[in-house]
């Protein structure tokens, strides 16, 4: 069955896979077109605000606050739930897992990242990852569940242990977060709750690997003294349903274990053409795998100035689906094709209430409350809807004042 939408034949028909930073970007521009009609396919009815996952995560935000229904904020664009299972480039026609098609004259793949294990034993059987608000809802489960059952008895004391593996900003916030939520629930596990420890384990030889020194060691000095325990060159070589094990020989038990070490490209689309380790796909400088097939975000291979794939990060994912926007308007106007530039506005990390690095360029760092304010700022200007930006800013002032772990009954 072909889906075709409306009396618009006449009109090109864009067709963006995925409802992610890059492919919102993309499909809010391109909506604009009078000559172009959109269509936006995931299989989310919802735009997932991901940086916040782990506030989601960690009893922080309910997860309504970081999930906008696509449907209600881009009544311009076509949307379609579902997941695409075969491309056909020659004809042009998307099948989707239901056997339904969908025909394309642009095609614009921003599928996003998911989590990798890098191949270590018992990782995927025995470590929770965070990609998804499943995946959050499971984590929250598992920290909030494990106090009841060690205080009726039902588990021993150990497992109230959370260990973090991944040094990079969702480590690093979710090591702070988790230690926050540890100190806060006191007040209910008064007995129990101070024998609970928090682990943050990094591979490499520094917390933020893509930061600055500076503001690696402030991390690494803040997240201490919040009582998280920071191992640096601590590779994890197995995973088991009772601990991690590390390439030194050492064991950290744990009752929760949060997998938080990299992300790769879905391999599912790797058949559409030359990938690179992460399996992503690579892209000429418009972003172009072809004609008619634009790849943006977390998939798409594409260098910086010194040759090394751009961080599926997003502000990429923004810039390259404004950028494959205006190109699919060009081309419609019989206009050159523009050159991809990214402009590196910056990076941060939060630690915790009132503790967060942000660096600007290569002279503009600050750490600290004025920091933590600058990332809040940020992350409230890039959601979606007014009603999320008021309801996540009032929780954070809540938080700030009184803070009290958002359960749910299934918790």
């Amino acid at each position: 069955m072909l889906i075709e939408f409306g009396e618009q034949s006449t009109q090109k028909h864009a067709v963006v896979v995925g409802a992610g930073f890059g492919g919102l970007a993309c499909a809010k521009k391109l909506r604009k077109s009078r000559s172009c009609r959109v269509t936006l396919i995931d299989r989310n009815p919802y735009q997932l605000f991901s940086p916040l996952l782990y506030q989601v995560a960690t009893a922080s935000l309910p997860e309504d606050d970081i999930a906008f229904p696509i449907r209600t904020a881009y009544r311009e664009v076509q949307f379609v739930r579902g997941e695409v299972s075969n491309v056909d480039t020659t004809a042009k026609i998307l099948t989707m897992s239901n056997g339904k098609t969908v025909s394309y004259d642009d095609l614009v793949l921003a599928v996003g990242s998911e989590g990798t294990t890098y191949g270590i034993p018992g990782v995927a059987e025995n470590c929770l990852q965070m990609k998804s608000v499943s995946d959050a809802r499971e984590i929250r489960r598992s920290l909030l569940r494990t106090y009841e059952d060690v205080e009726d008895g039902l588990l021993p004391l150990e497992r109230l242990n959370v260990v973090i593996v991944g040094g990079g900003p969702t480590g690093v916030e979710l090591a702070g977060a988790v230690s926050e939520l540890q100190r806060e629930i006191q007040r209910e596990f008064e007995h129990i709750a101070p024998k609970a420890t928090v682990t943050l384990l990094e591979a490499g030889p520094r917390l933020l690997p893509s930061f600055h020194p500076k503001s690696s060691k402030y991390t690494q000095k803040k997240l201490t003294q919040m009582g998280v325990q920071v191992h640096v060159d601590a590779a994890v070589t197995e995973a088991t349903s009772r601990s991690l094990r590390l390439k030194d020989g050492k064991e950290i038990i744990a009752g929760t274990k949060i997998w938080a070490a990299g992300v790769v490209a879905p391999p599912h689309w790797k058949f559409l053409g030359e990938t690179d380790r992460g399996n992503r796909i690579k892209v000429n400088s418009n972003l172009q795998l072809s004609d008619s097939i634009w790849v943006i975000g977390d998939a798409a291979s594409y260098p910086d100035s010194e040759g090394r794939p751009l961080p599926m990060i997003a502000p990429v994912a923004i810039q390259q689906g404004k950028h494959v926007a205006r190109q699919i308007r060009r081309r419609e106007s019989s206009k050159s094709l523009e050159v991809f530039k990214y402009r590196d506005k910056g990076q941060m990390a939060t630690i915790g209430r009132r503790k967060a690095v942000v660096e600007m360029n290569s002279w503009l760092r600050f750490q600290g409350s004025l920091a933590w304010l600058t990332w809040l700022a940020l992350h409230l200007a890039y959601l979606s809807g007014g009603r999320n930006r008021t309801s996540i800013f009032a929780d954070w002032i809540w938080n700030y004042i009184v803070w009290t772990p958002r359960r749910t009954i299934t918790d």
